[in-house]
């Protein structure tokens, strides 16, 4: 039974991993800024769980999905800092 209920919590946090874009929170409703909080509240959820039921493989793919997150927070905000090159005008 815990077993079709790691699978299921995999299956839940990919579908969620799917649905934080754009088209995700047409589709749903809800603006982006929510899908984001409310994926990274069910990862913490699904890994404090995980690791109390002792479930590794759903615990390395909490951190996996977490890691994967941070790297792309971190992007976004080095590309949000970068402005844009200017076009060169010619005289």
């Amino acid at each position: 039974m815990l077993k079709i209920i790691t699978v299921g919590a995999i299956a839940l946090l990919l579908a969620m991993r799917l649905l934080r874009g754009k088209f995700g929170a047409t589709l749903l409703g809800v603006s982006v800024r929510v899908l984001n909080i409310a994926y990274l509240a069910l990862l913490l959820i699904t890994g404090i769980l995980a690791g109390v039921f002792e479930q590794w493989v759903l615990l390395g793919v909490v951190v996996a999905l977490l890691a994967l997150s941070g790297v792309e927070e971190i992007r976004r905000r080095s590309a949000q800092k970068t402005p844009a090159p200017r076009p060169r005008t010619q005289r």
